[in-house]
């Protein structure tokens, strides 16, 4: 069972440091995770210790900067590029919280290795103009391949230009799962555009779910309409396995 954070165990919010999982989903999620024969996990935009401390220890594995990194209960992953970018991302953020200070409501989250600009709280007729600017901040560091932008729900968000994406954190969960379990069958929920490289990762014997409104077309097998639907779901699945146990 994997899941991404914001948007789906969490709503989303204007500032993300506010961001939380409800007491009644978070109940839900702890006991999903203590199922027999599965295994829970968070990937997520966030940074790693981030969302450990948002979902506590109920997460066997948590990936954060869209599976840039992943700690898990016996492995962890760290892509190469971290160690290049990280003076990058500093340069744009300085030039960025100066440039884009005539924004109101502007949010620039600082991950690192990562940089989002968040328009969420900007009245609607600046939010593109804000995203346009982060955008031309950020361009000579795309015209050298060092950053790539990633669009998300009212934001842009400037990563290392790889390969490397949800989907690929998916792939390795499954590999190292399957290294210490039986084949096993990934469920993943997700809201945002940034979820359907994960979606794309599914087969046949895995089920997607979308969050929320987006359309995810061809993509997803069921819809929840929001975290408190999620939390529901966690309960259905978890009274449906201990009655199958009996």
């Amino acid at each position: 069972m994997l899941t991404d954070f914001d948007g789906t165990l969490s709503d989303l919010v204007v500032n993300p440091a506010e961001a939380h999982v409800s007491p009644d989903v978070a109940a839900e999620v702890a006991a999903v995770a203590r199922l027999s024969r599965a295994t829970f996990g968070v990937v997520s935009g966030r940074r790693v210790e981030d969302v450990h401390a948002r979902v506590g220890k109920c997460a066997a594995y948590a990936a954060g900067l869209h599976g840039l990194e992943i700690d898990g209960t016996q492995a962890m992953y760290r892509h190469p590029s971290l160690e290049t970018v990280q003076p990058i991302v500093a340069d744009v953020l300085e030039m960025a919280r100066r440039e884009l200070a005539w924004c109101p409501g502007v949010f620039l989250e600082d991950k690192t290795y990562s940089l989002t600009c968040h328009v969420r709280g900007v009245p609607a007729d600046l939010a593109e103009r804000a995203l346009d600017q982060f955008v031309d901040i950020a361009q000579p560091h795309l015209a050298s391949r060092a950053l790539k932008v990633l669009p998300a729900a009212e934001a842009l968000e400037l990563l290392p230009l790889t390969d490397w994406n949800k989907g690929r954190a998916v792939d390795w969960i499954r590999a190292h799962m399957t290294r210490v379990a039986r084949p096993i069958s990934v469920i993943y929920l997700g809201d945002d555009r940034t979820d359907e490289d994960a979606f794309a990762a599914l087969g046949d014997d895995d089920v997607a779910i979308g969050v929320g409104e987006r359309p995810h077309d061809g993509m997803i097998d069921w819809r929840l309409a929001g975290p408190a639907s999620v939390g529901r779901f966690f309960r259905h699945l978890t009274r449906l396995r201990r009655e199958r146990a009996k």
